[in-house]
């Protein structure tokens, strides 16, 4: 056996609780968990061995939905009207980034992304293989990787609301070959697995979506999209398709409601239509802190899972709600959920670590592999210290507190070793596969470049945080 954890603190997911085991040992073996119980009943001696007295171990955490190239513009798009965020705030920064600049971004976001706790990210992007050959892969986290497929054709901050997007057929069908590119780089790597990404109803003419639901069926492959997504995208619908028609019906139209589909967002359409979403099988990619800080509203995790669904989290991208320490969202997602219901039963912290976990998995498809430590899965786990000041203490009866000061105290600081596939990507806190100081200092460089080169055309979007800045605020 090349590794053993002994006495640990374990939830390990199975069945449809936590699965505690109190002093546990788990067996590492050929990058998969080769052994999870007792420490008494294990006699198998390891290379190594990792002692876990004052630590817990848990399934590695799932972010299913991240945009980790645009962490590049960490503090370039919020508090913002949600009709101007897309367009006028980010728009004219994103515009300005070169594919070094999204590579960048995307290595500070998974340093900070496994700093977290994170072994699996859903990463979505445009020419996402190259930010998994430069940035996911050579720091050893698991990635479910979309290419983003968007036919809107050049910059769209000049239109009015109600102006539907001009669409370029060339450049969507070109997007699609390159999902396609994808999925062949794909089939042989362990840690890495592809889906189709249509960004958006809005963003992809009608014959496309109808090709990428053909070849999903054709060869048993899911969709990875943006969903319902708020005011910006109902009229765009609307402006496209006819009054009175919402995303979930066209899509509905289309045949691309199914049990292949991992819808992003959904707090733009209305409860029974999410019940009907629930019931066909489609995933929610919930990303609270984003939706809060772009549209205000706090997502329906809680009444998708109500409903029958399967959900899990994302943290989307940083330049609204600011990054992704998954430990962060967690806790967001518990708390604005509670709020939101007016009942603080809503998503209890034992609920929060099952959709972190198995039932992230669960959405991107490969609980099958991931999600839950059992033998002869992938061995990503990680150890969080017990004894840190934000999770101390921490008391076995009459209940595991570790449970709760996970969720409601934890931060990234917590984070003691991350393994994926059976390799320790960090220990002791630091990581192993790559420089951090040496990310940081280029994401920092980069970023003052593409600020820079934005500048003019930022300011000339006129976003309100334009005006924010003229009155000296920020």
């Amino acid at each position: 056996m090349d590794l053993a954890i002994t006495n640990v603190l374990a939830l390990t997911m199975r069945n449809d609780r936590l699965g505690i085991l109190e002093d546990a040992t788990i067996g590492v073996d050929g990058g998969r968990l080769a052994y999870v119980g007792s420490s008494d009943s294990l006699d198998d001696e390891a290379e190594r061995t990792i002692d876990g007295d004052g630590l817990v171990a848990t399934p590695g955490l799932v972010n299913v939905h991240a945009h980790t190239d645009l962490t590049l513009l960490r503090g370039g798009a919020q508090d913002v009207p949600e009709i101007e965020w897309m367009n006028r705030a980010l728009g004219p920064l994103s515009a300005a980034m070169e594919p070094e600049d999204r590579v960048a971004g995307a290595r500070l976001g998974v340093l900070e992304a496994l700093r977290s706790g994170v072994t699996t990210v859903g990463e979505y992007a445009h020419d996402v293989e190259r930010l998994v050959d430069e940035a996911h892969e050579p720091m050893g986290v698991r990635t479910v990787a979309t290419e983003t497929i968007n036919a809107v054709d050049g910059p769209t901050d000049h239109l009015g609301p109600d102006e539907p997007y001009p669409i370029s057929e060339e450049q969507g069908w070109s997007a699609l070959e390159r999902n396609e590119t994808l999925f062949e780089a794909c089939a042989d790597r362990e840690r890495v697995s592809a889906l189709y990404g249509p960004q958006a109803l809005d963003m992809v003419p009608r014959e496309l979506l109808e090709e990428i639901r053909e070849r999903a069926e054709c060869h048993d492959r899911g969709i990875h999209m943006h969903v319902a997504q708020g005011e910006r995208e109902q009229r765009q619908i609307e402006a496209r398709y006819g009054a009175g028609e919402t995303t979930v019906s066209v899509l509905e139209e289309l045949g691309l409601v199914s049990d292949r589909l991992l819808g992003a967002h959904l707090h733009g359409a209305t409860a029974e239509e999410r019940t009907r979403l629930a019931d066909s099988g489609v995933r929610m990619a919930a990303n609270p802190s984003s939706i809060a800080a772009i549209d205000g509203i706090t997502p329906p995790i809680v009444e998708y899972r109500g409903s029958g669904g399967v959900a899990g989290v994302g943290t989307d991208q940083a330049p609204g709600p600011g990054g992704h320490d998954f430990l962060r969202e967690l806790r967001t997602t518990a708390l604005l959920a509670k709020t939101k219901r007016t009942d603080p039963t809503a998503f209890p912290a034992w609920e929060a670590l099952r959709v972190a976990t198995i039932e992230g998995a669960h959405a991107l498809g490969i609980e099958d592999r991931v999600g839950s430590l059992e033998a002869g899965k992938r061995a990503d786990l990680v150890l969080f210290d017990l004894e840190h000041p934000s999770t101390a203490p921490v008391v076995a009866e009459p209940l595991h507190t570790a449970v709760p000061n996970l969720v409601y105290g934890s931060n990234g600081g917590v984070v003691d070793t991350v393994l994926v596939e059976g390799e320790v990507v960090l220990a002791d806190g630091e990581l192993r596969t790559a420089e951090e100081e040496a990310i940081v200092a280029e994401a920092n460089d980069r970023a003052a470049d593409v600020f820079d080169r934005a500048g003019d055309a930022w300011r000339a979007a006129g976003s309100e945080l334009v005006g924010a800045v003229e009155d000296g605020w920020v």
